[in-house]
């Protein structure tokens, strides 16, 4: 009977995990092998339902450790409720509506996993995951590997856009390199996933892809590097980083900026998005504070937006800005929220970070650096069926919850924790 109880324990983690990088396979972009139309897809409908159901059904049976989680974390799932409410605003409900149910179900999804799954072991089923999705564009790319590394050819891979691959190559790139400094992923798959998301940022030319990469790791680097407490508390740490970057980007702000963009080959524009964040920016003072509902604008101001794409000299239907998507999303009280939740996460990894030898706090804060600085210029924020917005959300409450003692720094449950 303790044999048969222990093999079945083992065959359900099997189970479990497998299922775990399967879905995280597919946030990651992996639905698009199954299905290249995404949002009109059958299937990929009937995918993301079941996935939702079923988060919805383990969050019913576990509520008390979820609703734990949603009290001290509450601003992530209090935009996902937000946005089921901007149905009663928004410009298109006929979008909102399925796009805002996918979005709670996203939210939904990241605080189960945050809430069952320990730190690395989830880090580690993120980076396999990635693993095999780099693996296909990469192999897709040998045949014509000279043509997508050489300049002005832009890889994209099998999505439908190079920035796209860039997002999920450069995640990878840097939860290989975390976990793999950590000593927690196999050196010999983490240094063929480096090295296959490295060649596929630079034949996707992703620019912002790379610098949040580099950011995130010279975040990781130089605290393994210090290897000891930097100061006590949120403010040492702040202002540690206000002088040495804050204080650099500002006496050589400009030049930094054209030396950069010189050096990729880009305008100082940002690629004609100085141009289109102009008409964002008056399209959201028209309506400040609780915005055109989720995805409501692109589709549901039809005459706002062609004045807008004509102005700006391009086609798009997203800001290429986080803070901005949310403003059209939801308005300044969109925004509000979401800086108080990401801020308070990021204070709390800088300070476990740094003012302690806490090697999860480290890397969870460098995999939350990579996604929000991502959101400079690309639309990485509250983005439905996206595991860049689950591990925003599962990066803060692990943050939280080690705040709280519940983790040691190996990421395992303490016995004063809530059972997941």
């Amino acid at each position: 009977m303790k044999n048969r109880s222990g093999l079945s324990w083992s065959v359900w983690e099997v189970f479990r995990n497998a299922l775990l990088i399967g879905i995280i396979f597919l946030l990651s972009g992996g639905v698009i092998l199954i299905v290249s139309d995404v949002e009109g897809s059958v299937i990929a409908k009937m995918l993301w339902s079941g996935i939702y159901a079923i988060a919805a059904l383990v969050t019913f049976q576990s509520s008390r450790a979820m609703f734990h989680s949603m009290r001290r974390t509450p601003g992530f799932i209090l935009l996902a409720v937000l946005c089921l409410l901007s149905v009663l605003w928004t410009s298109h409900r006929g979008v909102t509506i399925p796009y805002a149910i996918a979005f709670f179900g996203s939210t939904l999804v990241a605080y189960l996993m945050a809430t069952k799954v320990e730190p690395i072991p989830l880090l580690q089923m993120v980076a396999v995951a990635i693993l095999v999705l780099l693996s296909v564009n990469f192999v897709l790319m040998l045949p014509n590997v000279k043509a997508n590394l050489s300049s002005g050819i832009r890889y994209e891979g099998i999505f439908p856009q190079p920035n796209m691959l860039g997002r999920v190559s450069g995640l990878g790139v840097i939860l290989f390199l975390v976990l793999l400094f950590s000593g927690a992923f196999s050196r010999f798959w983490g240094c063929i996933g480096v090295v296959m998301g490295g060649l596929l940022i630079l034949s996707c030319e992703s620019m912002t892809s790379g610098l949040a990469l580099m950011f995130a790791f010279a975040v990781f680097f130089l605290r393994k590097w210090i290897a000891r407490p930097v100061g006590t508390g949120h403010l040492a740490v702040v202002a540690w980083f206000v002088l040495c970057l804050g204080g650099l980007i500002w006496v050589y702000g400009a030049a930094i900026i054209e030396f950069l963009f010189g050096m990729l080959g880009r305008s100082t524009s940002m690629t004609g998005r100085t141009g289109l964040w102009t008409g964002v920016w008056d399209a959201i003072l028209k309506k400040p504070v609780l915005g055109y509902g989720y995805s409501g604008f692109w589709s549901g101001e039809r005459i706002l937006t062609k004045q807008l794409l004509d102005d700006a000299g391009w086609s798009t239907e997203s800001a290429h800005n986080g803070l901005f998507d949310i403003a059209l999303h939801l308005g300044f009280v969109g925004v509000f929220i979401f800086v108080v939740a990401i801020g308070r996460s990021l204070m709390t990894g800088l300070k476990h970070s740094f003012g302690t030898n806490s090697t999860l706090a480290v890397i969870l804060l460098s995999v939350l650096c990579y996604l929000i600085i991502l959101g400079a210029t690309e639309s990485a924020y509250m983005m439905r069926n996206s595991i860049n917005w689950v591990l925003i959300v599962v990066c803060s409450i692990y943050l939280r919850r080690l705040h709280d003692g519940e983790f040691s720094d190996e990421g395992m449950v303490d016995e004063a924790g809530i059972e997941a």
